[in-house]
């Protein structure tokens, strides 16, 4: 004969032989055979004690014997917790967007001068000074280096100007 002892649904013994005759009131005693079930587990964890036959998590979660962690979901099959993205967190309330970011995709990202722009985030002034540097940074990449063969002789002036004018 084979027997287990549990306490507040907790296994906390495994003995052979026969259950005793003295009980404690405040522990269960249950004859298993061949029990593969492990000491300390949650008995209300499996679907067949003896088999030691697991219930799904998705079972153990609907029956809130297990919470879902905070910042996770369960996968596709149901069998593990995986990582939200960071569109799931906020759309659970788990972050809080800032003014400048958005969601784009599955990922927080920084807005765009424009959209911070059009969303009043920043003024006319901070975003044309912003514009001033993006075309001074064009200037230097793309129409300097064709001055630069206007003077070698290399390319013709007006190839230079159009791509100033642009």
């Amino acid at each position: 004969m084979e027997y287990i002892e549990i306490k507040d649904y907790i296994i906390i013994g495994h003995y052979c032989g026969e259950i005793p005759d003295e009980k404690n009131p405040t522990i269960e005693y249950r004859e298993v055979e061949n029990c593969i079930a492990n000491i300390g587990e949650d008995i209300r964890f499996y679907s067949d004690l003896s088999a030691g036959i697991k219930k799904p998590l998705k079972a153990l979660i609907a029956e809130k014997l297990i919470t879902i962690p905070e910042g996770k979901k369960l996968n596709e099959a149901g069998t593990d917790f995986v990582d939200m993205t960071d569109a799931e967190k906020v759309a659970a309330g788990f972050i809080q967007l800032k003014p400048d970011e958005k969601i784009e995709g599955e990922h927080i990202v920084k807005k765009t001068e424009k959209e911070k722009h059009d969303d009043r985030l920043i003024s006319k002034e901070a975003y044309n000074a912003f514009i001033d540097t993006q075309r001074q940074a064009a200037y230097k990449q793309e129409s300097d280096p064709l001055g630069m063969q206007v003077l070698r002789g290399e390319l013709d002036k007006a190839e230079w100007l159009a791509k100033i004018a642009e």
